[in-house]
């Protein structure tokens, strides 16, 4: 004989019906919670270049004076021995940025 304190298939079903219409009306809450801090998180559109885009400019910039900084570099250098009493270094390679032509 089954007790009467058993909850019947039908009632345990409504039981359950219940903890999971509980726990899906808890993810949409968190759900519109997320999607709320995304959206003031996210910038918003812009006109003009993007980060990538600027990034992007400032390495080519950088490469573009690399001839330059190497120059900078060795009459540095050279200065700074003279100064120590070394013999300077020799002079830059001018054409170790060029590429050769095939």
């Amino acid at each position: 004989m089954i007790g009467s304190d058993e909850p019947t298939h039908a009632a345990w079903r409504a039981h359950v019906d219940e903890q999971f219409d509980a726990i899906h009306e808890s993810l949409r809450a968190l759900h519109q919670r997320q999607t709320l801090i995304l959206e003031l998180l996210t910038p918003e559109e812009r006109e003009g270049p993007t980060l990538d885009d600027l990034l992007a400019r400032i390495v080519t910039l950088i490469a573009d004076q690399r001839p330059v900084l190497r120059r900078i570099d060795h009459t540095t250098g050279t200065a700074l021995d003279l100064l120590e009493g070394r013999s300077s270094r020799t002079p830059p390679d001018t054409n170790a940025d060029e590429v050769p032509e095939e």
